[in-house]
């Protein structure tokens, strides 16, 4: 059953209801549902709340305060629970503050996240004939069904990158979601780890054969930082592998520099220089120099935990740069 309508407001849903894409942005949701009604965005909004300005859900985000929620769950034709599932910067944690008048308001930035294109087919699959945007702790995602790699350049096909000449990212994704199944959040933590480690060798080396040649293929400038964490990501989640090891190894009493020397061995293979590369490791070891582990598991897989600076790995909830523990912030603009 829907929600009651206020005195105030809307009280009867549009003619025509569009589905929610799971992780949909609110702007996203609002935009679809305005013109699958043959409406402008401005015009939907002006039955929703009081706002300044309308703006295209690709360059910001739509946040409402409690009366708003209401007065769009009814246009929606949706319960206001199901729409907070749905869409999650409608989260009671989301919600705009104050109990006056209906609102809304379009922030250039997401509170939280940035705002991801979402995949195509899984956006028609649901009904959407135009761009669906997501709300990502990164600022990309895989989408294993359809072998799309989606972020958030703007444009109407700027943000989706098709993994057909790229299968190793694709299966590199599959080996990481395999390995979270496995090991649990400490995965995860490490997954972060890794690609901060990955993401400081770009920076530095963005030329490098393997990752210049992928970019290539797939039409992305090599030395722009949007194509970084594609190109780098099947050394990332190696990495991430390497350093389950590490920590398995460092519960267990067994030879952790056994890690660190192939490590040396593979990046040879990349074409980094091994010198220069070993700066991030060193530091990520200077970090995880005491073993964290967990109760349970056996002694050949120990459970994992990790330690301090990996708080939010628990959660499962940030960015990976959020999520790791190594400190930098490296300048996503462009490669030194």
């Amino acid at each position: 059953m829907l929600d009651a309508p206020r005195l105030w407001g809307p009280h009867f849903r549009l003619a025509l209801p569009v589905r929610y894409v799971p992780g949909e942005s609110t702007g996203s949701f609002v935009n679809r549902l305005a013109r699958a009604n043959g409406l402008q965005l401005g015009e939907l909004l002006d039955r929703v709340g009081l706002g300044q300005r309308a703006v295209d859900p690709q360059f910001a985000e739509m946040y409402v305060n409690q009366a708003g929620l209401e007065y769009l769950a009814v246009l929606a034709g949706r319960p206001v629970s199901a729409l907070q599932r749905a869409l999650p910067n409608l989260a009671p944690e989301r919600i705009l503050p104050g109990d006056g008048p209906a609102r809304w308001h379009w922030p250039w930035e997401p509170t939280d996240g940035y705002l991801v294109r979402g995949c195509d087919l899984c956006a028609a699959a649901r009904g959407a004939r135009e761009p669906v945007w997501l709300v990502c702790p990164d600022n990309w995602q895989v989408c294993v069904r359809h072998s799309r790699w989606t972020d958030d350049a703007r444009g109407d096909t700027a943000g989706v990158v098709r993994l057909d000449k790229l299968p190793e990212v694709l299966d590199a994704h599959q080996r990481r979601l395999m390995r979270r199944r496995r090991v649990g959040t400490a995965a995860e933590g490490l997954f972060a780890d890794a690609h901060q480690i990955a993401r400081h060798w770009w920076s530095t080396a963005p030329g490098t054969p393997v990752w210049h040649q992928r970019a290539t293929e797939v039409g992305l400038n090599p030395l722009e930082a949007r194509a970084a964490p594609l190109v780098f990501y099947p050394e990332a989640v190696f990495v991430a592998g390497a350093l389950v090891d590490y920590e398995r190894r460092l519960v267990t009493g067994g030879d952790c520099a056994v890690v660190l020397a192939m490590l040396d061995e593979v990046l040879q293979r990349w074409g980094l220089d091994v010198v220069r590369a070993r700066s991030p490791l060193r530091e990520w070891v200077m970090r995880h120099r005491e073993p964290a582990p967990r109760s349970g598991g056996s002694r050949r897989r120990p459970q994992l935990a990790l330690g301090p600076g990996h708080e939010r790995s628990t959660e499962m909830a940030g960015s990976l740069a959020d999520r790791s523990c190594l400190p930098w912030q490296l300048d996503l603009g462009h490669a030194e």
